[in-house]
């Protein structure tokens, strides 16, 4: 038997013994009489509520309260509350990683592995996914393919912002910040009764990093400090009831982000003679030289409708519209160092208008819980790139020259499809659904080398059609425990990379078996949940730099994932609370042959002067990029109960990562060895919930560790960031 059907078989074995030592220990608890335990949390996973312990998938779920006592400020944050997620940064766009599977490709058009949605509607740029933070009701996590009910670009799950909806009554809260790096914030909401039928709420948030994290050594330079970050935003809902029970809610969201983002070197270059040129650099954390103004500027406005229709009892009808307008202007230092090599500057513009229609009904007698969709998808993408290259620092004889792309890629997507759940007992239902997708994509691209257009192709088009079915069972073992099994697929469209000649790419597709138990024990105090999971992946896409710096992507004929996910909740004394997950996985190239540009110059690009099948080399066993063999998370929080009615609250957690790989043909440059991080928080309650004090430490050892890599061939060096270090603040709340 082979490790990875061992550790998957072990798993199911282990979850198929738990059902009876479940339900002793819940028959002794229903003895007790206690009524202390863990509430109940309802999630909108598979587009309906539920309680999160009888949807057969494994979800992560946030609310308010929690989101706000752990300082969840960015989707960097979610990284220490949901097992198996990574993300990193390259370019200033997230990168996301969850079970190992990876969004890797950054040239601006493509498509991530774990689909983004802000109140049901997808969201294209990951630049804009920070939108939702300020006026978050709850975040929902699910992982492992979501073909059928979210279609594309859910291979590796999806993540779900549920934003808070106008109040009954006139409420508002106002919060200041401040913390270390000079960071001020304030973000304020105030919502209520327009009229009887009527609701608005409307909130902002600004936010302001003023001392970044990373010094620039180099004299003279035209920013003393990058890593600085300045979010400016805000949010208007309107919910308005009609007659017959129907509801229309409005959203506007306007987001004006402002940061300096850098490139630092992780070692120095593998070429003797470039090393002189570069000097001086530095390679410690946190420092860099660099002559080039940094700029990540983004504007980003979106806006949602959602109309809800009863047209019965048990029948549902929802409609969400979605537009988005997204702007960016991106500059970077590409080459880490004071000499004028190799810098960047970029404008990415994009709209982009999704439909979907959901037909939600509950049928005889409830047994049957069926959804029928449809979904529209229409992106316009252009960006324009330049790249000067001034080859006679390297080459003295040489001369600058200037490398540029540009040109639109249009995306548009069609799909319907249907989900059922079918209760054949009180304790034995059935799922299965199935999804229709139809992809096409349409580029332009020009690649200008110094005046000359070396990209003559013509405009090209490509499409592709997937079917993405989901099968599975689930039984409840007691009333509080239940076991599930799911077969799914996804399905992750081509296309072509925004800044390479046309370079087209193929679909990413994946089949996917879990396998898990889902139990809660001794009165509700105890929450355990825990899944196997074994995914087959084709064509997988991997984005790789070649030449002066054109991002090209390639498909990594077949790779494989299996592990084990569990996690667990429990109220350990009346005011003393454990929470605990963790994944163990499995994630490698099972086929893949590539280049492999760390052999020698050229090796990747158009001078390499091996032909065929000589110029690949196999990667295959080799780690996923950004699949650590293990993630875990461990939290504690204690209250204290004063007299007169306040509260204190006092939490602590770690994070622990095993070894991440950021390239298929893995240096000591493109590695993070395995790291731990301790956060604490602190905050006081008055009575009435009318004052709230908050005070946090992050990173609390102040580890340096690597949240991005890139091998940068221009200079033959492994380049990338490093994730914050130490940071700590407070914040003051009041309600009214």
């Amino acid at each position: 038997m082979t490790t990875k059907m061992a550790l998957l078989y072990g798993s199911i074995g282990m979850i198929m013994m738990i059902p009876s030592a479940a339900q002793a220990q819940q028959t002794a608890a229903e003895d007790s009489g206690s009524s202390v335990g863990i509430p109940e949390i309802v999630v909108t996973a598979q587009k309906r509520a539920e309680n999160i312990q009888k949807v057969p998938a494994t979800i992560t779920a946030l609310g308010a309260e929690a989101l706000e006592t752990r300082q969840i400020t960015d989707v960097v944050a979610l990284q220490s509350q949901v097992p198996g997620l990574v993300v990193g940064e390259t370019f200033g766009a997230s990168l996301i990683s969850l079970r190992g599977i990876s969004t890797g490709v950054t040239s601006g058009a493509e498509d991530p592995s774990v689909a983004t949605h802000i109140n049901g509607v997808y969201q294209p740029r990951s630049r804009t996914i920070d939108s939702a933070l300020a006026d978050l009701e709850r975040v929902e996590v699910l992982a492992g393919p979501q073909g059928t009910l979210y279609g594309r670009n859910a291979t590796a799950g999806v993540i779900n912002y549920i934003l808070k909806r106008p109040g009954d009554s006139l409420q508002g809260e106002v919060t200041g910040s401040v913390g270390n790096y000079e960071t001020l914030g304030i973000k304020g909401r105030i919502s209520g009764p327009l009229s009887d039928n009527i609701r608005l709420l409307v909130s902002g948030v600004y936010e302001n990093r003023d001392k970044g994290f990373t010094k620039n050594l180099a004299p003279g330079a035209p920013q003393s400090r990058l890593q600085t970050n300045r979010i400016a935003g805000g949010r208007a809902a309107l919910d308005v009831d009609l007659p017959g029970g129907a509801e229309i809610q409005l959203d506007a969201i306007y987001l004006d982000s402002k940061s300096t983002p850098t490139t630092v070197a992780f070692g120095a270059s593998q070429e003797a003679f470039i090393q002189p040129v570069l000097n001086p650099q530095s390679f410690r954390p946190f420092e860099v030289y660099s002559n080039y103004r940094s700029l990540d500027r983004t504007k980003y406005l979106q806006f949602i409708a959602t109309i809800n229709i009863p047209l019965s009892d048990n029948v549902d009808l929802r409609s969400i519209t979605g537009y988005q307008r997204f702007r960016n202007h991106l500059r970077l230092d590409g080459d880490a160092s004071a000499t004028a090599i190799v810098e960047s500057d970029i404008r990415f513009r994009s709209n982009t208008f999704s439909q979907e229609f959901n037909l939600n009904a509950s049928l005889f007698d409830d047994k049957l819980k069926s959804i029928v969709g449809l979904f529209y998808y229409n992106d316009k993408f252009n960006h324009k790139g330049n790249s000067p290259f001034d080859t006679s620092a390297i080459f003295p004889t040489s001369s600058a020259f200037n490398f540029s792309v540009e040109g639109p890629i249009k995306g548009e997507s069609y799909s319907v499809f249907t989900d059922h759940t079918y209760s054949v007992t009180d304790r034995l239902r059935l799922q299965a659904g199935i999804r229709y997708n139809h992809d096409k994509k349409t580029a332009a691209t020009n690649v200008i080398f110094d005046g000359f257009d070396v990209c003559p192709a013509p405009p090209a088009s490509k499409s592709w059609n997937s079917w993405t079915p989901r099968f599975g069972a689930q039984y409840d073992v007691a009333d509080n425990s239940m076991l599930y099994a799911q077969y799914t697929k996804g399905f992750k469209a081509g296309g072509f990379a925004a800044s390479s000649c046309m370079d087209d790419f193929e679909p990413e597709k994946i089949t996917g078996v879990e396998v898990g138990f889902k139990a809660k024990f001794l009165d509700n105090r105890v929450m355990f949940n825990i899944a196997g999971f074994s995914y087959r992946i084709k064509d997988l896409q991997v984005q790789k730099v070649v030449d002066v710096g054109t991002l090209v992507v390639d498909n990594a004929a077949r790779a494989k994932v299996y592990g084990v996910e569990a996690s667990l909740q429990a109220q350990l004394a009346e005011h003393l609370r454990l929470d605990a997950s963790g994944v163990v996985q499995s994630a490698k190239y099972d086929d893949f042959l590539n280049c492999n540009q760390l052999l020698f110059i050229g090796a990747c690009g158009a001078f390499d002067p091996r032909t065929g099948a000589d110029r690949l080399s196999d990667a295959s066993g080799n780690r996923l990029n950004r699949a650590p063999p293990y993630t875990a998370n461990v939290g504690l929080e204690y209250d204290v109960m004063l007299n007169g009615g306040g509260k204190i609250l006092l939490r602590g957690e770690s994070l622990f990562s095993g070894r991440v790989d950021y390239a298929e043909f893995p240096s000591p440059g493109s590695r993070q060895k395995p790291y731990s991080l301790q956060n604490a928080f602190l905050s006081y309650t008055s009575p009435g919930d009318r004052f709230v004090l908050r005070g946090y430490v992050k990173n609390i050892a102040n580890k340096a560790y690597k949240s991005g890599y890139l091998f940068f061939p221009a200079t033959r060096q492994d380049t990338g960031q490093w994730a914050p270090p130490r940071t700590f603040g407070a914040e003051a709340t009041v309600k009214f």
